[in-house]
């Protein structure tokens, strides 16, 4: 199953919904580069609070899959983080803060975007599970019935047969055309559903830039924000912290196990 033309310089954008409200809206751009695929992500998240403003960037070998992953999110503080794959020293390291964890690289390994690709090439039957290794876990991708959508078309949506993956571990569910596009993701999230869904995609001339996602109004002070543990990240089937999965025995730790070390950081654009 062949996914998104990787030649095409583009742009997704999508609107958030979270408990059936607005929440926001993201945009993931398609960059194609002479050795693979650069993906960013970028969203404004307004529910659940506290508002939140994230970027993430994934550059992707030819095969799909990650070389190095950055993730930055602001909004009641500032977390970043970055992570390495070096299939050549067998190593994946993490970078938050100032030490980092060194991981073995013992499977092909995925990040978060670089997940959502990987899934909407799948060819699976319906039933068919795939596993995905990922930082600090595992994915898996189950293929369910395809349903009946409505999608952007020309100018105006259209109802099409979509293939529908559930990840687990977590409650989410990915929706792709027959073009290998996500058109809608969703996410539970406590006891509410959030929700992406593909509202425009723009083709991009080479070299494009793209302004800004819009500011929206916060209407309040961010200090009389609560913060609320379980807001979501907006894609689905990230890297976590290491959960197991039902009917997979616990891991043991070996010899290999993750390792703290310091080291100087790369840094990318």
């Amino acid at each position: 199953m062949n996914g998104m033309d990787w030649a095409i310089p583009q742009s997704l954008r999508y609107s958030l919904r979270y408990a059936g409200h607005p929440a926001g809206e993201q945009r993931l751009t398609l960059e194609p580069r002479r050795d693979g695929l650069r993906l960013t992500l970028e969203a404004s998240v307004e529910l659940p609070p506290p508002k939140t403003r994230q970027r993430w960037e994934s550059e992707l070998d030819r095969t799909g899959l990650p070389r190095r992953y950055r993730e930055r999110v602001e909004g009641n503080g500032q977390r970043v983080m970055e992570v390495e794959f070096s299939r050549e020293d067998g190593l994946v390291t993490v970078s938050q803060g100032k030490d980092d964890l060194a991981i073995p690289y013992l499977a092909e390994m995925h990040d978060p975007l670089s997940l959502i690709l990987a899934v909407g090439r799948l060819d699976l039957e319906v039933g068919g599970v795939q596993k995905f290794a990922l930082v600090g876990g595992r994915a898996y991708a189950e293929r369910l019935p395809d349903q009946s959508l409505e999608v952007p078309g020309s100018g105006e949506k259209q109802e099409r047969r979509v293939r529908v993956f559930r990840l687990r571990p977590g409650l989410s569910l990915l929706y792709f055309d027959e073009g290998g596009y996500p058109v809608r993701l969703t996410q539970k999230v406590g006891e509410h559903v959030f929700e992406a869904e593909l509202v425009q995609v723009e083709r991009l001339e080479a070299g494009q830039r793209l302004q800004p996602l819009e500011r929206r109004s916060e209407g309040g002070s961010r200090a009389n924000v609560q913060r609320n543990s379980a807001r979501p990240r907006v894609v689905a089937g990230e890297p976590g912290k290491p959960r197991v999965v039902s009917g997979e025995p616990p891991r043991e730790r070996e010899k290999d196990a993750p390792s703290r070390r310091r080291r100087r950081r790369r840094r990318y654009s």
